[in-house]
């Protein structure tokens, strides 16, 4: 009751006070208007945006200031008796202030005027003191890109999903300023929800420099601000695109299906609007690899093996047993995706707006698991569920030079991912089009392992459904592929987690035309996590890992946002963070008398400060920003359970949870200068540094800990510098960025024996994710650049980047730590998107329909993303694979043709009888196909075509 009553506070709070990320859907307008030929202050001029209620007065100053204003194009309308009437066109973003100054004409007779200023992009930003990069929506639906993480791929400073050296999880996603981190288990499953890019209108990348705002992260914030519809007409947009007609070796088996539709619903009065967007895609191969099903090749390792291999390929008798089955696409990996999302806007007062969101996402695959490639029946899966409803209400008010506003949110989620063995009917019977079923995976015995598990634990049973995997028939291998290969059974995992919760915000703030701003909230999320895990589920009487447990977070900030002399932007506040993980169990999980451990509450206090300041001389076209904070994120909730995991500095070893762990933290430095080159081209460098404490892992041990025990114990550091060169004209936008960083981490043993005492020798060496180098390059050409003149358009995407650190694991040799340098090989890409548009279809007059010509990975580079941890190549030492063939014992009873485990494939002489030799030679080359390097490699090359229309 005492942990309820906590718990019911924390959500008091949250709608009794101000609440982070407040202004992620909406921005601001300052403005100032002034006397054409005396540049003196016009005031009380009427200032209103076209289309919507909000319209104000300049005060004395000429100032004028708009919150809550909608992202996106809009026409400000400014008259004055005795001035024309100007009409100017801006362009708002989310959660940043437009500033602009309008000069207005005298005129003794009414003449109207128009000035259309659409800054396409910001080469210089003067009030900006992060580190960030925004990605409009109608820039994001020209990209050669599936889904909203490609985009974010394109930032300076991320790879691979990873934030400036930080691993996956270290950043926080934000949809229209709700925080939806998937605490549970964001370091292996990302942010768990998804949005189309059709249905998203602007993504802010911020990887550095966090506001107070935003908290709950390390690395990186990633903000999505979504469509709504518009207010004075419908539109819509619909597209389909697959590469099934493409050759094999440019197919991944792709179907794509994007829907959108909105506009104004008139009948519940003005302003009022709906926008809806579905997302379908079939997937053939879901994980497409450059080299498909592959085989290992002589060049794949050493030289002792590269003869082995080129022995065994090139013998008249034993040829046709090495590399028996390739694909130029992964078998075993089909799957399906959809995302619908729903809003709704809806004036309730002429000062109060609310707006509603639904999003669902269903991702399901096969997962291809070597040792199942030739099980005709049973195979890996994985389906995830997701739901997100969020309601805004953000009230408003505009005086002569000031604006206050108040924003409420509450919101609910639900993430459910399952993994077990796919119920043959998924892919015999179930219904499919293009690759897409409506209906959901079926699991084996998923009814079963969801009962409450007091059921489960007194019925004793294996799950039904799963056999033990075993067997070898069906094979080109025969026996010599018993232990290697599965044709027999299901894998042996059913596992599932599902996390829920509700959680409430609360803003307030004070804005003035000067540019001065007061701002403070709270939030809170309260969640239910319930976590499964049975190994060998097959077997009867095996117990199923199972928790359930309640965590909280909360957090509270305040920031004052002055602008100073000379439009010198300073930013300081601090954020308060909280959180409590809501678990009370045994200090030791195997011993039943051990103590219990109650977690108690964890709190930090983060200051955080930014400045941006033009330099002087400068006329504007030099910035200068500084940035410093404290940024901390509270562990993955899977951290406080018994689990496996790479953890930062790789250890990756089952540890136990630790339900006490306390926040990861950092602290961050950054500065930053950008130079305008021309009226078209912009250079900015950045240089930054983030020293990383209290990082999860499992190599310490603690007074109050048990041994192998999750910790915070070490810590890490992270340094670079980044370059970005962006240019932009009435047909072509370009933006390129280079980064070179260094990430180190220090542990104190990495290289023990996890089961040993504490050492005090700490070593440092490169974290996980040091990745040194990167290039990223984004285009934009004709139609694609907003060219309305052109009809044709071209985007393109590319990416060179260096290596991670080889995650190898060594052990000390004569007690000397070896030396880990060795690194990935560099990767690069390059995707073309190309459209022509044909104008009006036939019986449309108000549609327009283009071709769209997609290729992906046009050099075909197969990229190799991963190599084997104990030989630092894509194979495995000719000793593990002669071992192997060496577990044929030299007398064995030979195998007769009369014996159901016979096979010709394996009788290499032809003779009825398979030896022992024979056998040697048929698991050797079982061995070499077992440990196929398909899953080292990145994507292959694909070619789409697809057809888009828009009414």
């Amino acid at each position: 009751m005492r942990h309820l009553a906590i718990a019911l506070c924390a959500l008091a709070l949250s709608v009794a006070a101000p609440s982070a990320a407040w202004s992620q859907s909406t921005g601001q307008i300052l403005g100032r208007v002034l006397e054409a030929d005396t540049r003196q202050p016009v005031a009380t001029a009427d200032v209103n945006i076209e289309g919507t209620d909000l319209h104000v007065l300049t005060s004395e100053r000429g100032d004028f200031i708009f919150v809550s204003v909608p992202t996106g194009e809009h026409k400000l309308r400014v008259s004055r008796i005795g001035f024309a009437h100007t009409v100017v066109t801006v362009l708002v973003r989310a959660s940043r202030s437009t500033q602009l100054t309008i000069e207005l004409s005298t005129a003794p007779v009414e003449v109207e005027g128009v000035t259309a200023e659409v800054e396409k992009v910001r080469l210089i930003e003067p009030d900006v003191t992060v580190t960030h990069e925004v990605i409009l929506g109608t820039e994001l639906r020209e990209l050669p890109v599936d889904n909203v993480e490609q985009v974010v791929e394109l930032t300076v400073g991320v790879s691979d999903g990873r934030f400036r050296g930080g691993r996956v999880g270290q950043e926080v996603y934000r949809i229209d300023g709700l925080e939806v981190k998937n605490q549970s288990e964001a370091a292996t499953q990302g942010a768990g929800l998804e949005l189309a890019p059709s249905s998203i209108e602007e993504i802010e990348v911020v990887t550095g420099g966090f506001g107070v705002d935003n908290g709950a992260a390390l690395s990186g914030v990633v903000s999505y601000v979504t469509r709504r519809g518009s207010p004075e007409r419908w539109q819509g947009r619909a597209s389909l695109s697959g590469d099934h007609w493409a050759p094999s070796d440019l197919s991944w088996g792709f179907t794509g299906l994007s829907m959108s539709l909105g506009g104004p619903l008139k009948f519940l009065g003005a302003g009022s609007t709906i926008f809806g967007d579905l997302l379908f895609q079939g997937l053939v191969d879901g994980d497409a690899r450059a080299r498909g099903l592959t085989c290992l090749e002589p060049e794949d390792g050493d030289v002792d093996l590269a003869a082995e291999i080129d022995a065994l390929s090139s013998s008249p008798t034993a040829g046709h047993l090495y590399c028996p089955y390739t694909s130029s696409r992964l078998p075993y990996q089909r799957g399906d995706k959809m995302i619908a999302f729903l809003r709704f806007d809806q004036p309730l007062h002429r000062n109060v707006d609310m707006f509603l969101t639904f999003l669902y996402n269903r991702r399901q695959q096969e997962l291809y698991t070597p040792e199942f490639k030739y099980n005709p029946v049973y195979q890996l899966g994985q389906r995830t569920k997701g739901y997100l409803a969020n309601l805004t209400i953000d009230w408003s008010t505009h005086r002569a030079g000031q604006a206050y506003r108040v924003v409420a949110r509450a919101a609910a989620m639900r993430l459910d991912r399952h993994l077990g063995a796919v119920d043959p009917w998924t892919f015999d019977e179930r219904g499919r089009v293009a690759g897409f079923g409506l209906s959901d995976f079926r699991f084996l015995g998923e009814e079963f392992v969801r009962a409450p598990i007091e059921e489960q634990l007194a019925s004793g049973q294996a799950v039904p459904g799963y056999v033990r995997p075993g067997g070898s028939t069906g094979t080109p291998f025969g026996p010599a592929a018993e232990g290697i290969f599965f044709t027999e059974g299901a894998p042996d995992i059913a596992n599932w987690n599902v996390t829920d919760f509700i959680g409430g915000d609360l803003i307030g703030e004070i804005l003035s035309s000067a540019g001065h701003a007061i701002r403070a909230g709270a939030m809170t999320r309260l969640y239910e996590i319930e976590s499964y895990e049975r190994t060998l589920a097959y077997l009867p009487g095996s117990l199923p890992s199972y928790a359930r447990f309640y965590p909280t977070t909360v957090a509270g900030w305040a920031e004052a946002e002055l602008l100073a002399a000379h439009d010198v932007t300073i930013q300081i506040g601090a954020r308060f963070e909280g959180f409590r993980s809501g678990i009370s169990f045994s200090e030791d999980r195997v011993d039943f008398l051990s103590p219990v451990i109650d977690t108690d509450w964890h709190t930090l206090f983060l200051p955080r400060v930014g400045v941006a300041v033009p330099v002087p001389g400068t006329y504007g076209r030099t910035m200068f920003r500084f940035n410093y904070g404290l940024v901390a994120q509270a562990p993955d909730f899977r951290f406080f359970l018994d689990t496996t995991l790479g953890d930062s500095l790789r250890t990756d070893i089952r540890r136990q949870g630790n339900p006490n762990l306390t926040f990861e933290r950092g602290t961050s430095w950054e500065i930053g200068l950008d130079q305008l080159l021309g009226e078209r081209l912009s250079l900015g460098v950045t240089g930054y540094m983030k020293e990383l404490n209290n990082l999860i892992t499992s190599s310490l041990t603690f007074s109050g800990f048990a041994e192998n025990q999750f910790t915070t114990g070490d810590f890490g550091s992270v340094r670079g510098v980044e370059l970005t060169l962006r240019g932009s004209w009435p047909a072509f936008d370009f933006r390129i960025g280079y980064a070179l960083s260094s990430a180190k981490g220090v542990t104190s043993s990495a290289f023990e024996d996890p089961g040993g005492g504490l050492t005090e020798r700490r070593l440092e060496f490169p974290l996980a994710f040091d990745r040194r180098h990167s290039i990223d390059l984004t285009l934009l050409a004709g139609r694609a650049a907003g060219s309305t003149e052109r009809k044709w358009g071209i985007t393109g995407t590319a990416a060179l980047r260096s290596g991670y650190p080889l995650d190898r694991r060594v052990e000390l040799v004569d007690d000397v730590v070896p030396e880990i340098d060795e690194r990935l090989p560099w990767t690069h890409w390059l995707n073309l998107r190309t459209t022509w548009d044909f104008g009006r279809p036939p019986g449309c007059a108000g549609c327009s329909f283009r071709a769209v010509l997609d290729a992906r990975n046009i050099f075909g580079q197969d990229n190799v993303i991963a190599l084997r941890r104990d030989t630092g190549s894509l194979a495995p030492s000719l000793e593990d694979l002669q071992a192997i063939a060496g577990e044929v014992p030299d007398d064995m009873e030979p195998i007769p043709l009369e014996s159901p485990r016979y096979s010709s494939q394996v009788d290499l002489n032809a003779d009825g009888l398979i030896t022992a030799d024979e056998m040697r030679t048929g698991r050797f080359a079982a061995a070499l196909d077992r440990n196929d390097p398909s899953l080292f490699f990145g994507p292959g090359s694909s070619l789409r075509l697809g057809i888009e229309i828009q009414f």
